[in-house]
């Protein structure tokens, strides 16, 4: 069965459950899902302006050199050269602080709980703008 990819869903969930992990104290596991949460989101605006989609998976096609089929922390480096359709840059403007993630990794989930680095409310901030933007972009009709 294929995957069904919802780049869309998947950051407004990790989102949400970043923030009941954040507001219970889970810091490093909420800072992780704020991660993921703004990769999806980025993953549904390149997708809503024509980044490619495996048509059998509905996932990020194959891109070379896999400049966006990576997570947040690379992503946020490529994110501002991607060829720009209309609008494009309102979305992106809408995103100041992604440059925040430059030191999360997916490593994190095997550091020692006092390893993660202590960047979680600017993690929670740029996660922020990427849900906001998403909303925005969704009430444009630009993701669908």
């Amino acid at each position: 069965m294929a995957k069904i990819v919802d780049f869309y869903g998947a950051a407004r969930r990790h989102y949400q459950d970043a923030e009941l992990l954040m507001n219970n104290n889970r810091i490093p596991n909420a800072g992780h899902l704020f991660g993921f949460a703004a990769e999806c989101g980025i993953k549904a605006l390149l997708v809503s302006h024509g980044l490619s989609t495996d048509p059998t998976t509905g996932d990020l096609a194959e891109t070379r050199p896999h400049k966006y089929k990576t997570h947040v922390n690379v992503l946020i480096n490529n994110v501002q050269t991607f060829p720009h359709s209309p609008g494009y840059s309102k979305y992106l403007g809408m995103m100041p602080n992604l440059r925040a993630f430059s030191n999360w990794d997916t490593a994190h989930r095997y550091y020692d709980e006092l390893s993660v680095p202590a960047s979680l409310l600017v993690w929670h901030v740029a996660a922020k703008e990427v849900i906001t933007m998403l909303d925005q972009a969704k009430l444009d009709g630009v993701i669908k």
